[in-house]
């Protein structure tokens, strides 16, 4: 559909994407899944409406209020993808009915998350779009038992006191559907709870008369196994996956070949603590999904790490990675629209383990250097590799990320200053990427400085921009070159017209603006191309190149920073 005019013709209109969102039902998030924190958009209130506390700012919280059987949650659909991330995320999709206050809606969830050291989820950036009202008929549970996480600890719970007192063990097993996302897009949601259906009974069929079976969460199945030795466990588990396994399964859209991924906990062997074992069951699961391994993985009692491994010396490991100059660049290419040349590169940090060859994940570092006050040491650090870089290779064209406290600390300024006039020639080829929320707690003094930074040659982005509170009049007051709009909007446009209407709408913005644009995230060509004929100015994402770590050599005369 023709996207609406958003300006008047005198040219003084003003849009407040915030409100553009809220229209469309759309809210972004961000979800530390290490410590379950929860951050929604500034629009949450006007799209979700007033909801508890503790469902805006936990994740399982949030999960809690999907309706059961309903899809996937959030937290399902992180934790029960196969796939690994390579440092550019992976991404998740999901939809599923929630309560939101007694208001029952559709919801779609999509986003991508990042790895933390021990390669797990650690952090995810998505957005929450809602569809319509969910009707009762739709919400009607299939036949057998389905509860809530809450309610299956409770089970457990019910199932330990009973069993253990009599030296009976408790094995639970939880089974899920691999590569649900990729069927959800071969042949749509409702074939794909057609197939749930189909495996809920053929788990069933097999289940014995003292064991328990229960669905949970939309795709996965929990299955309690009474008086269960440790050496039949994986027995058990073949006879699900083979059940599940033994012929396609036919939907309304096509034929489905289905495979169960099976992780396993055993009490009191490892625990007799009902969440506990639960939450290890869940665990050696994505281990399995991990591994892509066709037998049931079970949980054991880890050895404890090492103290340099442990997440509370995590900063102090980066600074000795700072200091024993192991922080380095890794380069993404960003290319013209039309003609997929090379533009300019984005220059990431990736800061080195040691010997062995590993990074620190950006999504878990970063965040504790901005809390722990250390991340302006890092944008110096990335600033004066790039200033190298530009300095050796004349062809070279880099933009680097500054976080809003060293744009708030006069030392960044000063060594900014230093380094672009010291290199000559370099400022000019150099593109300065600050966040939306830099710009909004004292816009007269980042007015000041951003114009400090482009006197010196280099041009300004607004980068994720999109999901924060910047209106066209607040924009007009910066001098700015770039607006880098948020991939978890640019990542749907094959499949939300909402997100199509509101994509566009932000390239007329920055049309209105005289800015050029940068669409995030791009994997396929179909996407590239509906962005090119809306008139995006560049594409960054895998379709177009991976960020490639950088070689950083000596240079002959190190600019004085």
């Amino acid at each position: 559909m023709p996207t609406p005019s958003i300006f008047s013709s005198r040219g003084d209109g003003h849009v407040d994407p915030r409100s553009l969102l809220s229209s469309i039902g759309e809210v972004v998030y961000t979800w530390d899944i290490q410590n379950d924190g929860l951050k929604w958009g500034p629009n949450a209130t006007d799209v979700l409406g007033p909801l508890p506390e503790t469902a805006m700012t936990r994740g399982l919280a949030f999960a809690g209020l999907v309706e059961p059987g309903s899809g996937p949650s959030r937290y399902d659909a992180v934790f029960c993808s196969s796939e690994l991330d390579a440092g550019d995320g992976v991404v998740y999709r999901t939809r599923y009915a929630v309560d939101l206050a007694g208001r029952k809606m559709w919801a779609e969830d999509s986003g991508r998350w990042f790895a933390g050291s021990d390669g797990r989820p650690a952090h995810a950036r998505g957005v929450l779009r809602l569809e319509r009202a969910a009707r009762a008929d739709e919400l009607a549970m299939p036949s057998g038992e389905l509860c809530d996480r809450s309610a299956l600890v409770d089970k457990i719970g019910a199932a330990l006191t009973e069993h253990l007192p009599a030296e009976r063990p408790i094995v639970v097993l939880i089974a899920a559907i691999d590569e649900l996302a990729r069927l959800n897009d071969d042949f749509g949601h409702e074939a794909t709870d057609e197939i749930i259906g189909v495996v809920q009974d053929r788990l069933r069929s097999v289940t014995r008369r003292r064991d328990h079976l229960v669905r949970y969460s939309g795709n996965r199945f929990a299955i309690l196994l009474t008086g269960c030795p440790q050496d039949q466990v994986e027995p058990a588990a073949q006879r699900f996956i083979k059940a599940v396994a033994q012929s396609a399964i036919e939907t309304a859209r096509g034929i489905a070949l289905v495979r169960l991924r099976v992780g396993a906990a055993m009490a009191p062997a490892l625990t007799s603590h009902a969440g506990t074992l639960l939450a290890a069951a869940e665990n050696a699961l994505a281990s399995a999904k991990a591994g892509a391994v066709d037998t049931a993985v079970l949980a054991r009692t880890r050895p404890n790490r090492e103290p340099a491994a442990g997440r509370t010396g995590l900063d102090i490991q980066a600074v000795a990675a700072l200091n024993e100059r192991r922080v380095q660049l890794a380069l993404q290419p960003i290319v013209h629209a039309k003609t997929r040349e090379v533009a300019f590169h984005e220059a990431l940090l990736r800061v080195g383990q040691g010997n062995e060859g590993l990074f620190f994940a950006p999504a878990e570092l970063i965040p504790l250097l901005e809390r722990r006050g250390l991340v302006r040491l890092f944008d110096h650090r990335v600033l004066e590799l790039a200033i190298d870089l530009l300095s050796q290779d004349p062809d070279l064209s880099l933009s680097i990320n500054v976080s809003p406290r060293s744009l708030a600390d006069p030392e960044w300024l000063d060594a900014f200053m230093g380094c672009t006039g010291a290199a000559r020639g370099v400022a000019t080829r150099l593109i300065v990427e600050v966040t939306e929320t830099a710009t909004i707690e004292d816009p007269t003094r980042v007015a000041k400085l951003l114009g400090r930074i482009k006197d010196q040659g280099a041009r300004i982005a607004i980068d994720d921009f999109g999901a924060g509170h910047t209106s066209l009049r607040h924009l007009r007051a910066f001098p700015i070159d770039i607006l880098k709009i948020d991939g978890a909007f640019t990542q749907n446009l094959r499949r939300s017209t909402d997100d199509r209407f509101y994509v566009r709408t932000l390239v007329d913005l920055a049309r209105h603006l005289g800015v050029e644009t940068v669409a995030e995230w791009v994997d396929d060509d179909l996407q590239a191309r509906m962005l090119n004929d809306w008139g995006i100015s560049y594409l960054q994402g895998h379709l177009v190149g991976k960020a490639q770590l950088w070689p950083v050599a000596q240079p002959r005369q190190r600019a004085a920073c």
